[in-house]
């Protein structure tokens, strides 16, 4: 298939009159497979116009499944995809010579291509657009379905044409085998995965912790020697870690949120809410921890994990991770509250000269 990326003119907002459907008419999706993890590629819409009306100008909100991300493109004929540039109507190529625009929403994108001139585009058969996308190393493998909403089509100046509330188009696929970057900074030393693939063997320099029982006061932290896919993760990597992990998918094992013990994660982006007993890992100076949500919603990115703590084990605003061994709680300020940590989070019962954390406040001693 030959790829081409087109100058994008931004359009104005075109409104197309209200009209009755017409059967033979057909949008379509030209067959495309896409591997999880993979490069930025994109998929055609063409239309099937077996009326031979002449239309000048459509618009649709197009809604991709989860693990189907947009990609943003300049819009400069030959340049290289420059993900994560926000730029209306650079998300798409045009496939004839009218001009294409584009909102984009939560949840959805308006697609909007008229001609200024009036300009017939298709008369029986054509491609229509490519929509540019980066499939995510947790795009569900097998058969993928694009909605379309609202659909019309139709002229500037004369009424008829087709619509359609709700289309929903085969012909892509998602392979079984998939990639994925890990990273845990050297500042960090902590992060935390969700896999959509089994590893069998944890590569040097990276540990990795499951989360399901306690000791006291502190959530106990149980090394693995391998990961389960679907399954969350707390990782370590004292010097830090960055590297590529790649897997065949069990498409009967797919879920967009697990939990395990009192990790949960998820593959899609999330958001989980104050007053339910999650914590998230941050950190906000004093090395990572984890930070119960409060009443403002925190963002969970795919491939992400957080605590989920029954009501009998909350009470402090954050979980200190301390070395290997597990999450410790850091007490809430009060009277008797004169517990001595280091700077890494280890409880000292006889300090030496120097900084240490008393009532989550840095304290020199002397």
């Amino acid at each position: 298939m030959e790829k081409r990326i087109y100058r994008i003119v931004l359009a104005l907002m075109l409104m197309l009159p209200t009209i009755a459907a017409t059967a033979q008419e057909r949008l379509y999706i030209e067959e495309w497979s896409f591997t999880p993890g993979g490069e930025t590629d994109y998929f055609t819409i063409a239309l099937e116009n077996g009326a031979h009306k002449d239309y000048t100008a459509f618009q649709f909100d197009l809604v991709l499944p989860a693990g189907l991300e947009i990609a943003y493109y300049e819009s400069n004929e030959g340049l290289k995809p420059d993900i994560g540039k926000a730029e209306s109507g650079s998300v798409f190529q045009r496939r004839n010579d009218h001009n294409v625009a584009c909102e984009v929403h939560s949840g959805f994108i308006r697609v909007i291509c008229m001609s200024l001139t009036n300009m017939t585009f298709n008369k029986t058969t054509g491609n229509l657009i490519d929509v540019y996308v980066t499939p995510s190393p947790y795009l569900k493998p097998g058969d993928i379905e694009i909605k379309l909403l609202n659909v019309k089509f139709g002229r500037v100046t004369e009424e008829y044409g087709f619509k359609a509330d709700e289309l929903t188009l085969t012909g892509l696929t998602a392979e079984a085998t998939s990639t994925l970057n890990i990273k845990v900074s050297s500042a960090n030393k902590y992060s935390t995965a969700v896999l959509p693939f089994d590893v069998e063997t944890i590569p040097t320099g990276l540990e990795v912790y499951s989360c399901n029982s306690t000791s006291g006061e502190s959530l106990v932290l149980t090394k693995q020697n391998s990961m389960a896919a679907y399954t969350p993760y707390i990782l370590h990597a004292p010097n830090g870690y960055s590297g590529t992990l790649s897997g065949d998918v069990d498409e009967s094992r797919y879920s967009e949120s697990v939990t395990d013990g009192y990790l949960s994660g998820t593959v899609v982006a999330t958001e989980v809410s104050g007053g339910e007993g999650h914590y998230v890992m941050q950190n906000k100076g004093d090395g990572p921890m984890f930070y119960k949500v409060t009443d403002t919603a925190f963002s969970i990115p795919a491939g992400k994990c957080w605590l989920t703590l029954p009501a009998e084990l909350q009470g402090s605003v954050s979980f200190r991770l301390d070395g290997t061994t597990g999450i410790e709680e850091i007490t809430e300020p009060g009277e008797n509250s004169n517990a001595i940590y280091d700077l890494q989070g280890r409880r000292v019962e006889s300090p030496a000269k120097g900084m240490y954390i008393i009532n989550g406040k840095k304290v020199f001693i002397k």
